[in-house]
């Protein structure tokens, strides 16, 4: 199977706050995962064990995704260096192999991108991704299009995160979406999004053959990184990750 990453924000929130991520490491390793994305905001107040997730996830030789939920840009359309350089110490602490932000408010023909170029030659190891996200700003495809062109142009070395279900809460069309973006992303992240009593629910991969997410992953290489961001429980993980590999299988 190629890479499959669990996010740690697909369990039950209490229990990965009460546990820590540490504990969940050894689960997703035993289930074949390729690897696990790392959840800043589920992190206790004030404390960051970094060298003990670490020191699990080096056991099972794990791929590591450090997700931040901070924005890139600040309001006024700068980049906020010192919000990313905090995170990215962090993923060197945590032996990250991607960094995982969101655009925040980058605005086309303001944002200067200098500042990122020079910051990012510091950080070779360490791939940043930007994800489009569930505000109307930094899920925009239009925004994000713009701003991938032009990193692409001044050769800054960031790629993206698709997040399948985030486009519902912008508002966004998923087609459209995948054939403005489609080249710069190397990470998807599958959810389901539902309607529920006037509110978007994210639920589990429906197992049907139509379903919007078998045809998104039919728009990329067989071998890109996927996560599978949905409410499981542990006992959950094999039944969804076989999901996977089916539909990898009939590509």
């Amino acid at each position: 199977m190629s890479g499959v990453i669990i996010p740690l924000n697909s369990f039950p929130y209490d229990t990965v706050k009460r546990r820590g991520q540490a504990w969940f490491v050894e689960h997703v390793a035993k289930s074949g995962a390729y690897g696990v994305e790392i959840r800043r905001e589920l992190f206790p107040e004030g404390r960051f064990p970094l060298k003990e997730i670490r020191s699990e996830t080096e056991k099972y030789n794990l791929f590591i995704v450090y997700s931040a939920p901070i924005e890139l840009w600040l309001e006024n359309g700068t980049f906020d260096k010192e919000a990313l350089q905090q995170v990215f110490l962090e993923a060197k602490q945590l032996g990250a192999n991607w960094v995982k932000v969101s655009l925040g408010h980058y605005k086309k023909n303001t944002s200067d991108f200098l500042p990122l170029k020079e910051f990012l030659k510091s950080y070779h190891s360490v791939q940043l991704l930007v994800e489009n996200d569930q505000t109307m700003y930094g899920g925009n495809i239009e925004k994000l299009a713009s701003f991938f062109t032009q990193a692409t142009h001044q050769q800054i070395p960031v790629n993206m995160t698709f997040d399948t279900g985030n486009w519902y809460y912008t508002n966004q069309d998923v087609e459209n979406a995948l054939e403005q973006l489609a080249g710069h992303v190397c990470y998807l992240h599958f959810k389901h999004v539902e309607k529920q009593e006037d509110e978007l629910i994210t639920v589990p991969l429906p197992n049907k053959e139509d379903a919007e997410w078998t045809r998104i992953l039919r728009r990329f290489p067989v071998n890109i990184m996927k996560a599978l961001e949905f409410p499981m429980d542990l006992n959950g993980i094999n039944k969804y990750m076989a999901q996977i590999q089916h539909e990898e299988l009939q590509l």
